[in-house]
């Protein structure tokens, strides 16, 4: 086991058993307190033990060996792991509210000094069935994040403005997916209705911003044969992510797109003539576990130099780097958006607003020193939150998107 698979599978466990333990612990008391019938309390305390070590091994199974290797996941596996989803998420957050509103209880309600009052029927009830409606609300969040938002997609618009830009430029489309992770949770016939939508918005260009697979090489070849029906004008453009490249899958992508006509990018360039202009994809490896070389991807661009240059990054913190190097437009994924947010909108609190500064959606930085972000000669970047999922099955707040930009002028 890697140290960083090593560090979330301990995390895990810092976070789930406390929380299985407590649940359990006031599940067992309620049914001691509510059961009278000695036989029936025990076969009940007995199913329910078994009940959370059910939906606590998939989940656990998934912390610590991750969805690789050569393992066929049935559609039995596939629910049984989304049914352990929804409960891990849905426990921790219940154990959350039972929590505090023991708390509450205690210390606001009841307070030891507070003289003893009798108890009032009425109050009793309300406050009964208000704590059930609480403890019953994070499994129906995340039910609804594992079995509909996670596949409810949304197609965005976003116009990208760029100071001196030509006419022939001008309005020209660029359709993004990102971080597809084909496999378990993407297989081929749901991938095939991303393919659908975006072939329909008719784009003269499609960038696919790596993290094709999930982990495993042989999720390559159903992933290429589905993207093999992308079309666009000017053609389909790809760089690779960290998933690709831990999966050992670098070479059969490349060779599999190439067979299929989607040039992938490796620290390389390809420059486009659009009317009587030139625009220049630009790709770059992972910026953590590829070899990146921005300066090597600009060198080849200016073999044949182009007006506008368009960037292709897994990870979006090559941003400032690209923003110095002339460079207009960044596109990047690889945070999900998040994936599980607090509330919707890209500025809404997730994990990976811990991580990175760029989790979700549009930037802009200034090329020098003296120019305001508001100018128009400052560089873009738009960051997606891509289609698939990595770890958990589940989106909150945070739905698969289809990024359809459009090339302004300033």
């Amino acid at each position: 086991m890697t140290l960083l698979r090593g560090g979330i599978f301990v995390l895990f466990l810092l976070i789930s058993v406390p929380v299985q333990l407590y649940l359990f612990s006031a599940l067992r008391k309620y049914v001691q307190q509510r059961v009278h019938h000695v036989r029936w309390r025990r076969n009940l305390i007995c199913l329910s033990a078994w009940f959370f070590i059910l939906m606590f091994l998939p989940i656990a199974w998934r912390a610590f060996f991750g969805l690789y290797g050569d393992l066929r996941y049935s559609e039995f596996v596939r629910g049984l792991l989304s049914a352990s989803s929804i409960w891990w998420v849905g426990s921790v957050g219940c154990a959350v509210m039972l929590f505090g509103y023991n708390l509450f209880r205690r210390f606001i309600l009841c307070p030891k000094s507070a003289p003893v009052a009798p108890p009032d029927p009425h109050r009793r009830d309300f406050l009964r069935k208000g704590l059930g409606m609480a403890v019953a609300a994070p499994f129906m969040v995340s039910g609804y994040g594992v079995l509909v938002e996670r596949r409810r997609f949304e197609l965005e618009y976003f116009d990208i403005h760029i100071s001196g830009l030509s006419s022939a430029l001008a309005q020209l489309s660029i359709v993004q997916l990102t971080d597809i992770h084909a496999g378990p949770f993407m297989p081929p016939e749901e991938l095939a209705q991303y393919v659908e939508a975006v072939n329909r918005l008719q784009p003269d260009v499609i960038a696919l911003t790596g993290d094709f697979v999930t982990g495993n090489q042989d999720e390559v070849g159903p992933c290429v044969a589905t993207l093999a029906g992308l079309k666009a004008r000017y053609g389909v453009f790809a760089c690779l992510g960290n998933h690709d490249i831990h999966a050992g899958a670098v070479a059969s992508l490349t060779r599999g797109f190439a067979e299929k006509g989607i040039q992938t990018l490796q620290n390389d360039s390809s420059t486009l003539r659009v009317g009587d202009s030139k625009i220049a994809l630009l790709g770059i490896d992972d910026l953590m576990r590829g070899h990146p070389d921005l300066p090597r991807a600009l060198a080849v661009e200016q073999k044949n130099p182009a007006e506008v240059k368009i960037l292709l990054s897994h990870r979006p913190e090559i941003f400032p780097a690209a923003v110095r190097s002339r460079v207009d437009l960044v596109l990047s994924g690889h945070y999900h958006g998040g994936q599980v947010k607090l509330l919707p909108g890209p500025d809404s609190l997730s994990i990976a607003s811990f991580l990175t500064p760029y989790a979700e959606g549009l930037f802009r930085l200034p090329r020098a020193a003296k120019i305001t972000e508001e100018d128009p000669k400052a560089g873009s970047l738009f960051v997606g939150r891509g289609v698939g999922i990595t770890g958990l099955p589940i989106r909150i707040n945070c739905p698969p998107q289809i990024a359809h930009l459009r090339l302004m002028k300033a």
